[in-house]
């Protein structure tokens, strides 16, 4: 697939087949997301990698669908809302595979004197990216969970994650269903997000 067909076709997907991914797929999105830049090239990254359907069932458990009370969407953010928060466990469930993409975290973000906790953070958000677009090239779907509130914690503790690492997002991937709900989007073109030279 072309690079720009790559980019226009990448939605959030959170429905997908009961499907296993061939193992050479997944290296090769994980491969390319470790292909993404870095705070001063130092990579501090750890991609841990589920397939065992029993291990994501039991990492489910940890992320908590969210009651949506909007019944008729007005906007696009209004439908994502419909369809993205009672699905955040279940998009789990059904996935083929799990990344926690975690990152060494050598900088907190609270530090007054400098921005050094950021870099860390937007380094891995690049490599989330990265596996985004490849799954996308690969006919994956793929969507990310934010971990809020007790998330991170139970989750690196479930999985034995050692201290000094930070998780941004699980990068959820599978094979899209064939009714898989996408909201609309908001349009962003060049014509109406980009200033040129002034505001």
């Amino acid at each position: 697939m072309e690079f720009y067909e790559v980019v226009n076709k990448r939605r959030s997907i959170r429905q997908f087949e009961d499907r296993e991914i061939p193992r050479e797929v997944l290296e090769r999105i994980l491969d390319a997301g470790l292909k993404a830049p870095s705070s001063n090239h130092q990579r501090r990254w750890e991609l841990l990698t589920l397939t065992d359907k029993t291990l994501i069932l039991d990492l489910a458990k940890f992320i908590r669908p969210y009651p949506c009370r909007i019944t008729e969407p007005k906007t696009p953010q209004q439908e994502m809302f419909k369809i993205a928060y009672p699905r955040q466990r279940s998009m789990i469930e059904e996935a083929a595979c799990v990344i926690l993409p975690y990152f060494k975290q050598k900088y907190t973000f609270d530090n007054d004197k400098n921005g050094y906790g950021l870099m860390d953070y937007g380094a891995t958000w690049a490599l989330v990216e990265n596996m985004l677009l490849a799954a996308t090239a690969e006919g994956i779907g793929s969507v990310v969970h934010i971990p809020v509130k007790k998330e991170p914690e139970q989750i690196k503790a479930f999985m034995n994650v050692p201290d000094g690492y930070y998780l941004p997002a699980l990068v959820v991937l599978g094979y899209p269903a064939k009714d898989a709900l996408l909201p609309s989007q908001v349009e962003a073109t060049v014509k109406n997000k980009v200033r040129w030279n002034k505001w």
